[in-house]
């Protein structure tokens, strides 16, 4: 969510030549309007790190990343932002060093809390807010309409494979693990044949060997979607360039992306 506000102030001789590339490429008042933005990032794992990483080499004014969760081992592997052996520290904390030395300018701040404890009114000192939250309602379709059926034949496979990984969440209340990894592919081709059954689409549109990338981030894939995700929080707070329409799907193993505008059911 992004709340408009005018830029106030210029910036100084520094920051113009910290940030020459990127005012010659989208002009000094949307450099403004960036630098006058306080950013609130909710989850630091490994696209939260590239997001943070985008955003900061940006010139947002502030970014105040917020995590109440622990450094797992699983972390350090898509997370560049967390040290060797911070397993067990705050995964905020164990960021904040290597996000703050990224751009001395930027004002890079931690929280520790968890966000369902905050008040609205904690969320009234940003511009903009990322945070990662179910999209159940919003990857509904109603593929017997007429509409939707003519689509079908045009849909990433990446959509389906996302409503899969939200029912395995729903019911398993965490996400597939390598340490269960023989019950939780069973499980994940069961979910996939009972998933697009219920929508009305044949289980072929989502080949087998999917379970083999549902159990941990990619570094490469976290990188290419923090880098689209953090470019449209850009767009917004600079005003500049409409967004993508509405999804944006990227396939690691075959290395491109698709923008589909996915209608609610």
């Amino acid at each position: 969510m992004v709340e408009k506000e005018e830029a106030g102030g210029g910036i100084s001789e520094e920051e113009a030549a910290q940030y020459d590339r990127q005012i010659r490429l989208w002009g000094l008042e949307a450099q403004k309007r960036l630098r006058a933005s306080r950013v609130l990032l909710v989850g630091m794992k490994g696209l939260g790190a590239e997001i943070a990483k985008n955003l900061i080499l940006a010139g947002v004014k502030g970014l105040t990343m917020l995590d109440h969760e622990q450094v797992s081992p699983e972390d350090p592997g898509a997370q560049f932002l967390i040290r060797t052996g911070s397993v067990g520290r705050n995964r905020a904390e164990a960021s904040l060093e290597r996000a703050q030395n990224l751009n001395p300018m930027v004002d890079v701040k931690v929280d520790t809390e968890n966000i369902e404890k905050k008040p609205e009114s904690f969320f009234t000192q940003f511009d903009a807010k990322v945070v990662f939250c179910s999209i159940k309602e919003a990857l509904e379709v109603d593929w017997s309409s007429d509409k939707a059926k003519a689509a079908l034949k045009r849909t990433t496979p990446d959509y389906f494979l996302l409503q899969v990984l939200l029912k395995f969440r729903t019911d398993k209340g965490r996400d597939p693990s390598s340490d269960t990894f023989g019950e939780d592919s069973e499980l994940l081709l069961q979910i996939r044949n009972d998933v697009l059954d219920a929508l009305g689409v044949s289980p072929d549109l989502l080949p087998e060997d999917f379970v083999r990338y549902c159990f941990s981030e990619m570094a490469p894939v976290c990188a290419v979607v923090g880098g689209i995700l953090a470019q449209e929080i850009v767009k917004a707070l600079s005003q500049r360039d409409p967004p993508h329409n509405n999804f944006f799907f990227f396939d690691g193993m075959k290395g491109s992306g698709v923008v589909e505008c996915l209608g609610p059911k």
